[in-house]
């Protein structure tokens, strides 16, 4: 059964509805569609919208929903799914039965996605900045093992003034520094909570916003109905700053391919240099090669493009 099919007489051409179904890509977010469900369910209860028990029953039927999607890509082949609010709908009821349909009260999918979205950038930030972390604490300490060592700056691919190593990896610290201060402040704007925002104009039920965003983990409810279920504002910037660190990534790399190569008497270390054994001509290029940094500002330009028409 479809979620809006009381508004239709009759089923939609087949084509189409395969056309218009986005579970095959919006299933990557799962396990946020089953955390803000789990939110919802609360504040379902809170109001009185749902028994104890009832929630009870429904907050166990989502936790074997995760188990089940942790077990296997299978469980995942619903060819009448058409998104993941409607596939956790359907699994719920199966598990539970109809006290599973009590979940999609006083709420829209406009709110669920907008939260789902947001809890998967908010935990894509924490993942990356915990990366970064790691990564710049490693630049940190080869620049205090090589604080006096020196090689040639370059400008224009020429030699330029002599440089310190560590002068030339705290360069790079800089860099991904701003990256990870850039992907907090994003954070910021992530953190909102639509959920209580309803398709538009808010929740037609007495839900607690507040509790529904602690649950959650965020910092306050989004406070515009109709801004918190149509904003992809963070999203583009979250995007925004993935291009800028890929082209930092990008630099990077590609300098310790120079550096690597004969013509630039590489004063890297030889193991750093494995290729130059097996060719060469080729020295030094190994793993770092074949990056595609230069298609993500392109890429951005485009989502920015189809967000500004709508699309």
């Amino acid at each position: 059964m479809k979620m809006w099919s009381g508004r239709f007489r009759q089923p939609l051409d087949p084509q189409f509805e395969q056309w218009q179904r986005s579970f095959p890509f919006d299933q990557k977010l799962l396990l946020f569609e089953l955390a803000a469900s789990r939110a919802h369910a609360k504040a379902l209860e809170a109001a009185g919208i749902l028994s104890p028990e009832e929630c009870k029953l429904i907050l166990a039927g989502l936790d074997e929903i995760q188990s089940k999607s942790e077990q296997g890509t299978d469980f995942f082949a619903d060819p009448e799914a058409e998104d993941v609010h409607h596939f956790v709908e359907k699994q719920l009821v199966t598990i539970i039965g109809e006290a599973g349909k009590k979940l999609h009260s006083g709420r829209s999918r406009n709110e669920q996605i907008a939260t789902d979205l947001r809890l998967f950038v908010r935990e894509s930030i924490d993942d990356l900045r915990a990366l970064l972390g790691e990564f710049l604490e490693t630049l940190l300490a080869r620049a205090e093992e090589n604080k006096s060592a020196a090689m040639p700056a370059y400008t224009h691919m020429q030699r330029a003034e002599p440089v310190l190593v560590s002068h030339w990896l705290l360069a790079y610290f800089e860099m991904f520094l701003r990256d990870a201060e850039r992907l907090q402040d994003c954070r910021k704007r992530v953190n909102e909570c639509p959920l209580g925002s309803g398709a538009v104009a808010g929740a037609p039920l007495p839900l607690d916003r507040e509790l529904s965003s602690r649950q959650l983990e965020f910092d306050r409810p989004a406070a515009n109905s109709i801004d918190a279920t149509s904003d992809r504002d963070f999203a583009l910037e979250f995007v925004n700053a993935l291009s800028l660190l890929g082209v930092h990534l990008s630099r990077w790399a590609e300098e310790l391919i120079l550096f690597a190569t004969q013509e630039y008497g590489s004063f890297l270390h030889r193991q750093q240099r494995h290729a130059a054994e097996a060719e060469p001509r080729f020295s030094g290029a190994d793993p770092r090669q074949g990056g595609k940094a230069d298609r993500l500002p392109g890429g951005v330009a485009r989502r920015r493009q189809r967000f500004a028409h709508g699309l």
